[in-house]
């Protein structure tokens, strides 16, 4: 029952096409109990598609669970290293035994990185899941953003930005889970520097559908340029609605700009006190980004 030892490296192993490739070719993989092997704690993993968990599961019971699972020994059972949703799938499907290459890992933080790597590689995880196993292979096992860095052939920086998404509110959080919002969303949101600020704009986000680069235009760009008087407004009633157009999409709410010889108004709709106090909340934004820039210049 002996497996070949994980000689390549971690690096080697996320460019490999599969952890089977560290089993010497000519060995069968091993039947194992499906009640002996149980998951791993590490896992970093947090969510599974229903929908492709459920496609999963149908092509196990037609053809059969066709890529072994990966695992370690541990006493007389089995924990494992590459494979949860696999093992779920013939556990519910009461299947007796599950095909599995058994590797040779040293501690529990070459467990956290192969399993990283392998969902990685599998473009399985989200960026909080990942941010989450950034940090604990920092805080659990000391390593720096540089080790971690080196380990998956990533830039320092990116393992910072990963990381820094967990400072945001565990709602916002939860949408970059949920692909809600991108991990591009998510790190303008950390520019703003309250969760209430942040938990306005991520709602804004949400009901006006904004893509990134609108998001940090809201942020960076806060006010609206008007180079041309009020008289040449007046006459020219395009660029007025496209005034208004531009501030409908900022404020998502009824805009409408009234303009005479000696100036005008700006009227804002809104609907219902809640919208009012998000009305407020978005000037506040807007008020205190301006007082930022103009302290930085």
């Amino acid at each position: 029952m002996k497996s070949k030892p994980l000689g390549k490296g971690l690096k080697a192993l996320f460019e490999e096409s599969n952890l089977s490739d560290y089993i010497d070719s000519g060995k069968k993989f091993l039947e194992i109990p499906t009640d002996n092997v149980y998951p791993n704690p590490l896992q970093p993993r947090e969510q599974i598609d229903d929908e492709q968990y459920e496609s999963l599961k149908q092509s196990i019971r037609k053809k059969g669970l066709i890529q072994p699972i990966a695992v370690r020994q541990v006493g007389n059972n089995f924990e494992i290293v590459a494979g949860e949703r696999r093992w779920q799938a013939v556990k519910e499907l009461n299947i007796p035994t599950i095909p599995a290459y058994l590797l040779q890992i040293g501690d529990k933080r070459e467990l956290l990185e192969i399993s990283m790597l392998e969902n990685l590689r599998r473009v399985d995880l989200n960026p909080i899941e990942v941010a989450s196993g950034y940090k604990r292979l920092s805080s659990e096992f000391g390593m720096t953003q540089q080790e971690i860095s080196d380990t998956f052939s990533v830039d320092r920086s990116t393992v910072a930005n990963f990381m820094r998404l967990l400072n945001l509110p565990d709602d916002i959080q939860k949408h970059v889970k949920n692909g809600d919002l991108s991990m591009g969303h998510a790190r303008a949101l950390l520019a703003l520097p309250s969760e209430q600020e942040q938990r306005t704009l991520m709602r804004l986000i949400l009901e006006r559908n904004l893509n990134v680069r609108q998001t940090e235009s809201l942020i960076k760009s806060p006010k609206i340029k008007i180079s041309k008087s009020p008289e040449t407004l007046t006459k020219k009633s395009a660029v007025i609605t496209q005034l208004e157009d531009r501030l409908r999409y900022v404020l998502g709410s009824q805009v409408r700009i009234k303009t005479h010889k000696d100036g005008g108004k700006i009227e804002i709709d809104y609907y219902s006190n809640e919208d009012l106090e998000r009305l407020i909340e978005l000037f506040t934004i807007i008020e205190k980004n301006i007082d930022f820039q103009g302290n930085n210049k």
